[in-house]
């Protein structure tokens, strides 16, 4: 017994009564005589008993735990998004599982399976690169699992979004860069396929239309690397017409776009602007401190986390919203003021 947690079983078995005797002893039931009672609590003390919480859960239908499933914990993103989360869920006298799918479809389909057998009472999820069979949330959604996408969130599934206006962003992004100036502007995407990746791009074209300047898909490219980045944004670098400005959509792609401005000593701003969906502590760490779109990752995590209590606790059957927050525009060294 000492190489697994006691269970109530093993109580019974030692004092020579039933398992519904410990059960109900445990909970001070009337029916259980004083000193069956005693002798229970004793034993259970002793061998240092702790209740199943898991099992609990299930019999009360109630865990106070919320499943959070992101595609990676690095130090870009994400963890402002689960400090708002953690500061809702707390908030509330619940306690946060998070797992992460590390881009992988089936561990992302494996997370949901830990977290419902865990009971948790609501679902937030950013999905993985590599998903594209949404059935697993699907199937959730049709047992009504309160659950809620943030970010990275699926194409035509019936469930609540949260997410930063992209479009938007992207557009604020390079108008500003046209308004410095600047007319060969290129933007560095992540993977191409991901709905934040379209809508960032559709920005960044609705800004070049609305001031007739021509599209130019060699502007156009693509990482989900440091290291991919850093190789594409060289070869921006070899056109005979290089970019006078950059739009990275994320931390990353930033981080491979400024290695090589400082490998080829591209002077920031005169020769290049740089503009990025970045987060504040990040951007203020380069040199010169990047202008940058706030992608908004506390907002979102608390936003979010709020849909998902709202959907937890409300009776009625509520109706798949998406919210589209406002992200704002942060000059800075980067860019021309």
């Amino acid at each position: 017994m000492t190489n697994k947690p006691i269970t109530i079983i093993d109580i019974a078995k030692l004092l020579g009564v039933s398992k519904s005797t410990v059960s109900r002893a445990l909970k001070d039931h009337p029916d259980i005589s004083k000193s069956t009672k005693e002798a229970v609590n004793l034993l259970a003390k002793q061998l240092n008993y702790k209740p199943n919480a898991v099992a609990m859960s299930f019999r009360h239908k109630k865990s106070n735990v919320i499943g959070l499933i992101v595609p990676h914990i690095s130090p870009f993103f994400f963890p402002s998004i689960i400090e708002g989360i953690e500061h809702e869920v707390n908030k509330r006298g619940y306690n946060l599982m998070i797992l992460q799918s590390n881009e992988s479809y089936e561990r992302e389909k494996n997370n949901l399976d830990i977290l419902m057998s865990n009971n948790v009472e609501g679902i937030l999820a950013s999905v993985s690169r590599k998903t594209k069979n949404l059935s697993h949330f699907s199937n959730l959604i049709e047992a009504n699992t309160p659950i809620v996408f943030f970010d990275r969130i699926p194409k035509n599934i019936p469930a609540d979004m949260v997410l930063v206006d992209d479009v938007s962003g992207s557009f604020k992004a390079v108008e500003h860069l046209i308004n410095i100036g600047r007319k060969k502007i290129a933007i560095c995407l992540g993977n191409p396929n991901l709905l934040i990746s379209s809508n960032r791009l559709e920005g960044y074209k609705k800004a070049l239309e609305k001031y007739n300047i021509p599209f130019n898909e060699q502007y156009v490219i693509s990482g989900q690397s440091t290291s991919e980045t850093e190789r594409e944004t060289n070869k921006l670098f070899e056109l005979n017409e290089k970019p006078d400005a950059i739009l990275a959509i994320s931390d990353l792609t930033m981080s491979g776009i400024m290695k090589v401005v400082y490998s080829k000593q591209i002077k920031v701003p005169t020769d290049l602007a740089v503009i990025g969906f970045c987060e504040n502590t990040f951007s203020q760490m380069y040199n010169p401190p990047l202008t940058t779109i706030d992608p908004m990752g506390l907002e979102i995590g608390k936003i979010a986390t709020e849909r998902l209590f709202h959907r937890i606790h409300e009776k009625n059957i509520l109706e798949p919203k998406t919210i589209s927050l406002s992200s704002k525009l942060i000059i800075r060294e980067s860019t021309d003021k």
